[in-house]
């Protein structure tokens, strides 16, 4: 009776043991984009699924039902561990995240890929001992590629085209863009974008191709002005719970690690492309109207670009960063990537 009572508790504790080893790690997923929207699909689940893959299982996602934090304020939802993953934007917060404003200026090039690994690399050699993502850790970034003018009821011939039209704008740069030329800049996340539109309490809204389609919107902007290299592009992050992944053990961080930084602008890049794409054939095939900026248009794009260049250089002089070597690198490595 004994022996088997030994016998037991010894298969017991070796079962235990087991499932010690290969405990599980779940990280609650917030996303203030629906789960079906390209975005997710085609990058951040896709990352999180290659994560789960990779790890054999032991660290997991699940997908909450609505987003915790409002878009800007998902970063310190992870931190705050109301969610233990999130992305979010750096133009959202243009004060906090100043150092990135570079990564929305225009002319950054037509392909995705080459400017989120160009900004995986300088956030690697100029930024990733500044701290801006204290309290959490992470992933990695990317660009959207480039972003477009789209309207309801005009094509942009001039900058004057743009006087007294309401426009949904995100980050900074568009807004500033818009203002330049009279119109009027309405902030609102891209979230929001059928509903202003719709509503028509916007005219037009500057997006990259991809958005035409994901946010049901080919037909109320049925009008595309692109700028050869994007008249803006935006970037965004990706953060997990710094306690969740601390908690990991070396093999599994490895995993995490592997598919941070270049690798993860690497195939964010790639979605975006992708979706950037298949909005563009979407809009296409609805008839849109879409033409290539004249040189009026270019050249009053390069003039606020010069203006740009200056005031990022200027606004992070304070912080210890050489704005002007950040904007060489970045540039150069976008010039070096292009082509691959």
């Amino acid at each position: 009776m004994k022996i088997k009572s030994f016998i037991a508790i010894a298969s017991i504790a070796m079962f235990s043991s087991i499932a010690s080893s290969q405990a599980t790690t779940t990280f609650t997923y917030s996303s203030w984009l629906p789960w079906t929207h390209p975005v997710n699909t085609n990058i951040y689940l896709k990352w999180m699924s290659e994560v789960e893959k990779r790890s054999e299982g032991r660290i997991k996602f699940r997908h909450l039902p609505k987003a915790v934090a409002h878009p800007r304020a998902h970063l310190d939802a992870v931190r705050t561990s109301q969610a233990n993953a999130g992305m979010s934007v750096h133009g959202y917060s243009p004060k906090r995240f100043a150092a990135y404003m570079f990564a929305e200026h225009p002319f950054l090039g037509d392909r995705a890929k080459a400017s989120s690994v160009a900004l995986a690399r300088t956030h690697a050699k100029f930024f990733a001992d500044k701290n801006f993502y204290k309290g959490v850790h992470l992933v990695g970034m990317n660009t959207h590629g480039p972003g477009v003018i789209h309207h309801s009821k005009k094509n942009f011939t001039v900058p004057g085209d743009m006087k007294g039209q309401k426009m949904r704008t995100g980050g900074p740069i568009p807004k500033r863009i818009v203002e330049a030329w009279g119109g009027v800049a309405i902030r609102q996340p891209a979230s929001k974008s059928y509903e202003v539109l719709s509503a028509g309490i916007v005219d037009g809204i500057t997006f990259p191709y991809e958005s035409l389609d994901s946010f049901k919107i080919t037909k109320l902007v049925p009008y595309s002005t692109y700028v050869p290299g994007g008249l803006y592009t935006s970037s965004h992050y990706l953060v997990i719970s710094k306690k969740k992944y601390d908690g990991l053990s070396t093999s599994d961080k490895k995993v995490i690690d592997g598919l941070s930084g270049e690798n993860f602008a690497d195939l964010a890049g790639r979605g975006w492309d992708t979706i950037n794409d298949a909005g563009l054939a979407g809009a296409r095939k609805a008839g849109n109207k879409m033409t290539t900026a004249p040189a009026a248009i270019i050249n009053a794009v390069k003039k606020l670009n010069s203006e740009f260049s200056k005031e990022y250089i200027a606004s992070v002089k304070g912080s210890g960063i050489d704005g002007a070597l950040v904007l060489k690198y970045f540039k150069g490595e976008v010039a070096k990537l292009q082509g691959n």
